[in-house]
């Protein structure tokens, strides 16, 4: 056999394990924040936010982006009400996984998923928003619903809406982990259709967020 043609199969066997050995980090990463998101499903089990020993791990969630709460203000109902903790605790999943700069950390989910949509065509972004009949979910993805009549995909800025780790896939639904889910975290379960679209739900989905993080 020739050098050149042995040089150019050592070549494409080093080309093809390095596009498996990213594909396989890739993985293991998004594991790794399902991981996080179980563990801290545990820690929450029969307790909600005002229960006086999850004070300490609301100032965790608070410090990923940023605020400061004393234990004494998280156990105030009037600051939990103006505070809502639900994409403080998706930032903390990233932070806590070694996301660092690649994750837009912001105590309101539009702070990361209008982020997304702007990088959804950029193939090497961290972070890709698709509208839910564009992509299907997968595992250490995000799904994110408005809570405001009329608002969606196409708006511009901030709005309420609520984000959720997928943790689950399988046929005809999702498995999904969020905070702030009636004042505490919780797994919820969500239908999708026979191509594993997010389909038929009671919630209005309106965006999946492709986690390329790595």
């Amino acid at each position: 056999m020739k050098k050149s043609h042995i040089i150019l199969i050592v070549s494409v066997i080093l080309i093809v394990s390095a596009g498996f050995s990213i594909l396989l980090y890739r993985r293991k990463s998004k594991k790794s924040i399902v991981r996080i998101a179980r563990a801290e499903l545990l820690k929450w089990q029969g307790l909600t936010e005002l229960s006086q020993n999850m004070s300490q791990i609301l100032i965790k969630y608070w410090k990923s982006v940023g605020l400061h709460f004393s234990e004494y203000q998280m156990q105030s109902s009037s600051v939990q009400n103006t505070y809502p903790w639900s994409s403080a605790f998706i930032s903390y999943l990233f932070y806590k996984s070694g996301a660092k700069e690649k994750f837009p950390y912001s105590s309101a989910h539009a702070g990361y998923f209008q982020v997304a949509k702007r990088n959804r065509d950029n193939k090497n972004a961290p972070l890709r928003g698709f509208r839910i009949n564009e992509y299907a979910p997968k595992l250490g993805d995000l799904v994110v619903y408005s809570r405001q009549s009329g608002a969606g995909y196409d708006t511009k800025g901030f709005f309420a809406s609520h984000g959720e780790l997928v943790v689950e896939i399988g046929k005809g639904f999702i498995k999904t982990i969020g905070g702030n889910v009636s004042d505490s975290v919780k797994e919820s379960k969500f239908t999708t259709d026979s191509k594993g679209y997010l389909k038929g739900n009671r919630v209005s989905f309106f965006m999946v967020i492709q986690n390329n993080i790595r």
